[in-house]
């Protein structure tokens, strides 16, 4: 018995001596990286203009009281900038409350894929970090502190997720989709853009990216006609002028449905969208008209927008809809039927048909 009370006080000892080598390091320890801004060296030189800024723990909440510090570097890699800068801090830099990886617009319309690979390959970079595009550069977003920030980051993330602002203007992209869009046949990336205001942000804008730049950027309008068509997006509005007055239409409920059809003149898309709603603006006396006609000019103007809209991504050669994957997914799964998209896409006429339904002419006191 005596042999065995001796066997375990010495395991228990090796384990304590095992376990005293802890690396752990405290909260007031750590600096908390929230959002990286990678941009390319200045010209003339090779490499990356990295900017992190890390928010400074502190225990006051409330409006203003957000403490954070930036720090920007430049170097060859995005791998040695990161480990330069923990020279310039005296805290451990923590990525893994990391929300926002913006990448400047200088940066993405040359080449994206090299600092998607330094980020796709770091263990602590999360799956669900916003993703976006800084204009003029991604140094300039990064620096902005909004006066009305609670914590650190969080008008960011108020911004993109579904706690704070609802905007049919704002599309969010969470990095594992981007991942898989870069790498995805039949689906081309897609970026929000983010512009400064003030001291604020502004994401009004959509770029549309093949599979290692930028390729185009679509306008407010058609930012909102994207939303509605690929996310069938309930909270947007539809506009149209009937005999010179605008009328603008809250959007209730929304569906899309599309399909890729063979015809005697060649491929089609066929695209089907329903909207349903009620008047947020509109001539006096609509109450009194007859709606049918007000229905087919809203048709009409729905139509043109969402056909322009799926052109300009045709000619700018991406399929940010996905549109190459339902034909995939729908067809025999060779190396044949993605040949046979690459041909067809570029050709591909697309015919839009719109049904919108006028519910109600709002309130009226």
């Amino acid at each position: 018995m005596k042999c065995k009370h001796l066997l375990v006080i010495t395991i228990v000892s090796l384990l304590l001596v095992l376990t005293g080598g802890c690396g752990f390091k405290d909260i007031d320890k750590r600096f908390y990286v929230v959002a990286i801004g990678i941009d390319p060296a200045p010209e003339g030189a090779k490499g990356y203009t990295v900017s992190l800024r890390m928010a400074v723990p502190s225990p006051k909440v409330e409006p203003g009281a957000a403490k954070s510090q930036v720090e920007t570097i430049q170097a060859t890699t995005i791998a040695e900038a990161v480990r330069l800068l923990k020279s310039h801090v005296d805290k451990e830099l923590d990525f893994g409350h990391c929300k926002l990886l913006l990448f400047g617009d200088e940066l993405v319309k040359k080449d994206f894929r090299g600092p998607l690979n330094w980020l796709s390959r770091r263990r602590d970079i999360q799956n669900v970090a916003f993703v976006a595009i800084g204009k003029p550069d991604a140094k300039t977003i990064i620096e902005i502190e909004p006066p009305n920030e609670r914590l650190p980051g969080n008008a960011i993330f108020l911004m993109f997720g579904n706690d704070g602002s609802e905007s049919s203007y704002t599309i969010f992209e969470y990095f594992f989709d981007f991942v898989r869009r870069t790498g995805e046949l039949g689906m081309d990336p897609i970026l929000p853009i983010m512009r400064k205001e003030k001291n604020g942000y502004v994401v009004t804008r959509l770029g549309l990216l093949n599979k290692s730049k930028l390729v185009a950027v679509l306008n407010p309008q058609e930012t909102e006609m994207y939303n509605q068509i690929r996310n069938e997006y309930k909270k947007s509005t539809v506009a149209a002028t009937f005999d010179g007055q605008n009328m603008v239409m809250s959007v209730d409920s929304i569906s899309s449905r599309s399909k890729i059809i063979r015809t005697s003149e060649g491929w089609v898309l066929r695209l089907k969208l329903n909207i349903r709603g009620i008047f947020e603006e509109a001539p006096i006396g609509v109450y009194d008209q007859s709606w049918t006609k007000l229905e087919q000019t809203f048709n009409t103007q729905v139509e043109q927008e969402a056909k322009s809209l799926l052109e300009k991504a045709q000619q700018a050669g991406v399929d940010p809809f996905g549109f190459g994957l339902k034909f995939r997914a729908t067809h025999a799964g060779t190396a044949k039927t993605w040949s046979d998209w690459q041909s067809i896409y570029p050709r591909l006429k697309f015919d839009v048909q719109a049904k919108v339904v006028i519910e109600g002419s709002g309130i009226v006191r």
